[in-house]
C-alpha cells in the first residue's frame, strides 16, 4: 500500500534501494519480488540489498553490526513503478506488489485508465 511516510516495523530485515537497473547476471534466474515473473539472465533489473542486525555477541563478532541477506530482485516492469512511486515521495514495500500500488495511486489520482491499456505488458 502506497503510503507518504515510511513506517518501519522490526520485521527482521532492511534494504538500501538501489539507484539504477542492471543487467541480471546470477547463475540462474529468479523471481521479480513483486509480481513473481521469472527475471532471465541478461534482462534489466533492480537488485535490493538486504541485511538484518545481528542477534548475537557472536554473530556480531564474525559479520559485524550488520549480516547480509540473498538480494531480491524486480523486474524492469515493476522497478520502473518502484523508481517512479519513489521520486514522487511515496514510500514502497517491498513485499507489496507494484500492481496493486499502481492501482492506488490510481485512486489517490483519480486517473481513470481505459481498460485497454491498463497493464501496459
Amino acid at each position: 500500500m502506497l503510503s507518504c511516510s515510511c513506517n518501519f516495523d522490526d520485521d527482521g530485515w532492511y534494504y538500501y534501494p538501489p539507484n539504477d537497473f542492471s543487467q541480471f547476471g546470477h547463475k540462474r534466474r529468479k523471481r521479480c519480488c513483486s509480481c513473481n515473473k521469472f527475471i532471465n539472465i541478461g534482462d534489466p533489473c533492480i537488485k535490493f540489498d538486504r541485511y538484518r542486525s545481528t542477534k548475537t555477541d557472536i554473530e556480531e563478532r564474525i559479520y559485524g553490526a550488520e549480516r547480509e541477506l540473498a538480494p531480491w530482485f524486480m523486474c524492469e516492469w515493476c522497478g520502473e513503478m518502484f523508481f517512479n512511486f519513489e521520486s514522487l515521495g511515496y514510500c514502497v514495500d517491498l513485499i507489496d506488489s507494484m500492481e496493486e500500488n499502481l492501482k492506488d495511486y490510481w485512486d489517490i489520482t483519480g486517473f481513470k485508465p481505459d481498460n485497454s491499456s491498463c497493464s501496459g505488458r
